[in-house]
């Protein structure tokens, strides 16, 4: 066991190098993953590679501050690793990062002072620790050294100038510049390419609005054609040519795009012709450097060990492929395809949009610029009268089970262990984003919907309810109670339209509920709520197992015979009209939390895979609707009647 050890203190170095060069290999590859996953595991693993990346790259450098290296007598150095202190500058450039990932989380981005300082400070280490090694002593070793260091630079620069460009009240955006630029000549009618030329004209207006600003001031922000401002704020022409599906590209496009490059990677830099000459810069500095090494080993090959120039020459291969791979990702942006189309490139343009469109890459109609899922938590599971279909479902029913029979299980305090066991995802179908595009757009037309089936209890839940939470937990619990009457009614005679209106309704009822357990910065002003939701949701389970004990048999159906004796919402023959009103009553409410939503939010949520409701948002926010636009959406009219508080133009519910 003393010999590992010895062994392990003689290579700490080289394991510390090729260490912090494995985890930004793994950093570059998933960085672009995240914005398309909800995948816990990964967030995690990130989390710690993102975290690790700088604590080993620092620790790195402060033990090499501390080795010394002695010349004996006949000039030969003593120690057995003198490349060691040649790869000072290496880590400066694995402190830069990685195009793909600049920050793990929006809040990142607000320290890039504290970036700013850390750079000073580690540039400082790393000279010093190349001032104190015996490399300055050797002219040959000592120039591809400086060229290194002016990569390592540089790079840890890029870095932090991309976290100022992050910050999304930065008022001098990177995108700003290109905003400025002429684009190519295409409309919203023109297909995929057209749409991003939009996002990239509009890239100003799109951060703006993420940075809580106005719609009106942003249509008076710019000198633009008045044509173009209503473009942005889309008037008939856009509602007209296209269809929900487009307009759902168009949104991706501008978050995926626009919005998540701007926040989390490097992009933003390299959108600049100042950022293109640096980082130009830095990779001739690091092939020159590459170049006078391997002639330096060849011709001091005895001087240092073949294990130490083997990983020297890792760190360059490696780093240069690393960026060649980022040259290939800049090619295959809409951004770079863009620029040498405006700038007249043509040849590169033609270039950029050949791998663009290669299915090598995947097809950017096709390509996947979120996860595409919505989270899915059901009230049932909290109380325990769900359906135990899968392993953590079952795994859940056990430590209720359990803890109930050790006499520590009030539900309450299982609370999170049911979000972690019971929270899952569903593909956010085209039913779902017509729906919501037809909604919005009923919206922008003043329109109001009729209850004639949900009215008398619409009027009661939603007008005299104190809190949004206790709105959304009841009216999702008699969702689930009356879809699960109405699949026993029809028994199994449902047909194919009615089918999908269920399961739309379902998950919807299920999504908004998620967003309250999960995310309530995401779902609305859920701080008007009486406590945190977490109270408001156990008042609900405990009304509920009330009025299940006033039965003699502890099912659901049971429980959904007492509550009808509560409740009227009449089951009929007809059905489906009453599935058309719950469907309209569940887009109603994500369309009034979205406008009721934060902006920063939503940006924060894209690190995260993105979510249902950062679309309806910023929809709502082309149509200048929602709080951050012209046309505010209350829930229903002012509680009370209070003559003091005009009615809102625009009401959820109309009772």
């Amino acid at each position: 066991m003393e010999s590992i050890w010895q062994l392990i203190n003689e290579w700490e170095i080289q394991l510390l190098v090729l260490l912090s060069f494995i985890i930004q290999v793994f950093l570059f590859f998933t960085g672009s993953l995240r914005r398309c996953s909800t995948n816990g595991l990964l967030r995690g693993t990130m989390w710690i590679a993102y975290l690790g990346a700088d604590v080993v790259a620092v620790y790195a450098l402060g033990f090499l501050s501390r080795q010394e290296d002695a010349i004996m007598e006949n000039g030969t150095l003593r120690r057995t690793h003198p490349l060691a202190f040649f790869w000072a500058p290496f880590l400066l450039i694995h402190l830069g990062g990685q195009d793909t990932i600049t920050s793990f989380a929006i809040e990142d981005n607000n320290l890039w002072l504290r970036h700013l300082l850390n750079l000073v400070v580690e540039v400082t280490l790393a000279l010093y620790v190349f001032w104190k090694s015996t490399i300055w002593r050797n002219v040959q070793l000592l120039v591809p050294g400086i060229f290194v260091f002016v990569a390592g630079i540089i790079k840890y620069g890029e870095r932090t100038m991309a976290l100022r460009y992050g910050n999304l009240y930065n008022s001098r955006s990177a995108g700003s510049s290109f905003f400025n630029e002429k684009t190519p000549q295409m409309g919203l009618d023109d297909g995929y390419y057209g749409f991003i030329c939009f996002a990239l004209l509009w890239a100003s207006g799109i951060r703006m609005l993420f940075a809580r600003r106005m719609t009106d001031d942003i249509d008076n922000q710019f000198e633009r054609p008045a044509r173009m401002n209503a473009l942005f704020f889309f008037d008939e022409y856009a509602t007209n040519t296209l269809d929900h599906s487009q307009l759902i590209k168009l949104l991706d496009v501008e978050l995926g795009i626009i919005m998540y490059d701007d926040l989390y990677t490097k992009a933003p830099l390299l959108r600049k012709r100042s950022g293109i000459i640096l980082r130009c810069i830095s990779q001739v500095s690091a092939i020159v450097a590459l170049v006078l090494f391997s002639i330096t080993s060849k011709k001091q090959a005895d001087r240092y060990g073949r294990a130490d120039i083997v990983i020297t020459y890792i760190l360059f291969t490696g780093g240069f492929l690393l960026e060649v791979c980022a040259v290939i990702m800049m090619l295959v942006s809409p951004w770079t395809w863009a620029w040498l189309e405006a700038e007249g490139y043509r040849r590169l343009a033609s270039i950029s949009r050949f791998l663009l469109s290669s299915k090598v890459f995947g097809l950017p109609e096709t390509r996947l610029l979120w996860s595409g899922t919505m989270g899915q938590y059901s009230l049932l599971s909290y109380i325990g009268f769900n359906e135990q279909v899968n392993l953590s479902q079952r795994v859940m029913s056990m430590i209720r089970k359990m803890a109930g029979a050790l006499g520590i299980g009030e539900v309450k305090k299982l609370f999170w262990v049911s979000k972690l066991l019971d929270t899952k995802s569903e593909v956010v179908d085209d039913k779902i984003t017509e729906f919501l595009v037809e909604e919005i757009r009923h919206f922008t037309h003043g329109g109001q919907r009729q209850w004639p089936h949900l009215g008398p209890f619409l009027k009661e839940t939603v007008t005299l309810r104190t809190d949004f939470v206790t709105t959304i937990s009841l009216l999702h619990l008699i969702t689930e109670i009356h879809l699960s009457e109405v699949s026993a009614s029809i028994a199994g005679d449902i047909g194919g339209d009615s089918a999908a209106l269920a399961n739309v309704c379902r998950k919807l009822s299920n999504y908004m509920f998620y967003l309250v357990v999960a995310h309530p910065a995401s779902a609305s002003l859920l701080l008007v709520a009486a406590g945190s939701p977490e109270s408001a949701i156990e008042k609900v389970r405990e009304n509920f197992l009330a009025v299940v004990s006033s039965s003699k048999d502890d099912t659901l159906h049971a429980a959904s015979v007492e509550i009808r004796k509560l409740v009227e919402l009449p089951l009929t023959e007809r059905y489906e009209e009453t599935l058309e009103e719950l469907k309209n009553m569940w887009l109603r409410l994500v369309i009034y939390a979205a406008g009721k939503s934060r902006p920063e939010a939503h940006a924060a949520q894209l690190a995260k895979g993105g979510e249902l409701i950062t679309f309806v948002w910023l929809l709502m926010a082309h149509y200048k609707l929602g709080d951050c636009g012209s046309e505010r959406i209350d829930l229903t009219q002012a509680r009370g009647n209070d003559p003091d508080i005009p009615p809102r133009a625009l009401r959820a519910f109309n009772l």
